[in-house]
C-alpha cells in the first residue's frame, strides 16, 4: 500500500512549544552520545545488548527524556551504526542528527486527527491537545485515509508534523506499455513522442557546481560550511525536479505500464569507448543525471495513478531499428539513420525499442509532425527540437506501432 506524506504546522501554546524544542534538542544530543558509545565499544548489535549498555546511562544523563523516547533514540543509533558496519565503511564519521526530529509512536501521542494531536507538555501523566494549521490537501487526506505514526520536527523555530497516510492502490488501468528513454541532455523521451527537459534546473545546477568547485579550491572552514549548504541545495533542486518530471510523465500517458531501462552500473559499463579509451567527460556528465532518483520517485507515484513501472535491459536499444528490430542502422548524435535511408530521432527510436521489449501492447502515438518532440507541460520545462523533420516513412512506421 503506497504511503503519501504531508506536513502540517502545529499550533501549540508557548509552554508546550518550549518543552518540545528543548526535548528535541536533548534527543539530538542523546543520539550523538549513543552513536559515540556504539562506535567506540565492540558490543553485539542486538536490542538486548544495546539496551543493557545504554538505557540506564542515557536515562541518568537526560532525566527529562521519557523511557519510550530513550528506547527510540538508542534503536535509531543502533540502526545507523549497524548499517555503517555492514557496508564496511571503516573510515565513516560518527553519525549525528543535524535536524531536530523524532518519530512518535502510540506511547508518545494520541488522538491524531484533522483537529490536531495530543502530546505531552512536560507535565507527568498529562497531554495537551495541539491544533493544526491545515492545508486543503491535508484536510482531504485526513478525511479519506488512515494515518500512521507521524514525525515531529523543527523548521524555522516552529513545530511541524510529518503525517504519513496509507493510500490504497488504484486498479491497473490497462496492460499497454509506454517506453521511456533516459538521457543526459533530456531527462527522458517517451515512445509517444514526448520529452522533458528543465532548462532552469540545469542552469541552476551548473551555477551550484561552479561555486562548489571554487569553494573546494579554497579549503577554509567557512568554505567547507558553505560547501555543505550548496550540496544540500543541490539535492533539494534535484529532488524537486524528479518530483515534477515523474508527475508530468504519469499525467501525459494513458498507458498502464511504464517501461524504463535498467541503468544500474551504467557508468561502469560505458566507462570506455570502442577503442578502449576512458570516457571521463561522458561519465562525469552521466553521474550528474539523477537516473535512480527519478526511477524511485516514479515507482512511488505510479500506483497512485493506477500504473506500474517495469525495467528492461538497455542493451542495443539505441542501435536497433525500431521498425525492423535489426541493428543495421547507425546512430549519429540525435539522429538514427536506418539502412534504407530513413532518419529517426534517436531517443524516440530507443524509447520504442524499450517499449517493445516489455512484451506488452505498445502504446505509441504518431511521430511529431512539426519536426519536434512534444514538450511535457510543467513548471520550468522547455521544448526540445529534432534536428530533422520525420519523413513519410517514419510517420507510417509510427502509425503501425500504435
Amino acid at each position: 500500500m503506497p504511503i503519501c506524506t504531508y506536513n502540517v504546522r502545529m499550533n501549540p501554546t508557548d509552554g508546550t512549544r518550549a518543552y518540545w524544542l528543548s526535548m528535541l534538542g536533548e534527543c539530538a544530543d542523546a543520539y550523538g552520545d549513543c552513536c559515540d558509545f556504539l562506535t567506540g565499544h565492540d558490543i553485539p548489535m542486538n536490542v538486548k545488548a544495546v539496551h543493557n549498555a545504554l538505557y540506564g546511562w542515557i536515562r541518568g544523563k537526560y532525566p527529562s527524556l521519557s523511557s519510550q523516547t530513550v528506547i527510540k533514540i538508542y534503536k535509531d543509533a543502533m540502526s545507523a551504526v549497524r548499517s555503517i558496519r555492514s557496508n564496511g565503511h571503516n573510515d565513516a564519521k560518527v553519525p549525528r542528527k543535524r535536524n531536530m526530529s523524532l518519530r512518535l509512536d502510540k506511547r508518545l501521542y494520541s488522538r491524531l486527527g484533522i483537529d490536531g494531536i495530543s502530546v505531552t507538555n512536560g507535565t507527568m501523566g498529562k497531554r495537551e491537545h495541539v491544533p493544526f494549521v491545515l492545508y486543503p490537501k491535508a484536510e482531504e487526506m485526513f478525511s479519506h485515509h488512515t494515518c500512521a505514526d507521524p514525525l515531529v520536527f523543527v523548521r524555522d523555530g516552529e513545530l511541524w508534523l510529518s503525517v504519513p497516510f496509507e493510500v490504497p492502490d488504484k486498479p491497473l488501468l490497462n496492460e499497454n506499455a509506454v517506453g521511456v528513454d533516459l538521457g543526459v541532455r533530456q531527462l527522458f523521451v517517451t515512445s509517444e513522442g514526448k520529452s522533458f527537459r528543465d532548462t532552469r534546473y540545469l542552469a541552476a545546477k551548473r551555477r551550484i557546481r561552479h561555486l562548489k568547485s571554487e569553494l573546494k579550491s579554497v579549503g577554509t572552514k567557512s568554505a567547507r560550511r558553505k560547501l555543505r549548504k550548496l550540496s544540500h541545495r543541490e539535492r533539494n533542486l534535484t529532488k524537486d525536479m524528479c518530483v515534477r518530471a515523474s508527475k508530468a510523465l504519469l499525467e501525459s500517458t494513458d498507458a498502464g505500464v511504464i517501461v524504463l531501462e535498467d541503468l544500474r552500473k551504467i557508468k561502469q559499463k560505458t566507462s570506455k569507448s570502442k577503442e578502449g579509451y576512458k570516457r571521463k567527460r561522458h561519465n562525469s556528465r552521466m553521474a550528474q543525471v539523477p537516473f535512480h532518483g527519478f526511477k524511485e520517485e516514479l515507482s512511488h507515484k505510479a500506483p497512485l495513478y493506477g500504473k506500474r513501472v517495469e525495467t528492461v535491459s538497455p542493451t542495443y536499444t539505441s542501435q536497433t531499428d525500431s521498425r525492423t528490430g535489426r541493428r543495421d542502422g547507425e546512430r549519429k548524435g540525435r539522429r538514427y539513420i536506418c539502412k534504407d535511408g530513413v532518419v529517426l530521432d534517436a531517443d524516440w527510436n530507443a524509447a520504442v525499442n524499450i517499449a517493445l521489449r516489455s512484451k506488452h501492447p505498445v502504446s505509441s502515438e504518431a511521430a511529431p509532425v512539426d519536426g519536434g518532440l512534444a514538450p511535457l507541460t510543467g513548471r520550468h520545462t522547455s521544448t526540445c527540437r529534432l534536428h530533422c523533420k520525420p519523413s513519410t516513412e517514419v510517420l507510417q512506421a509510427a502509425k503501425s506501432l500504435a
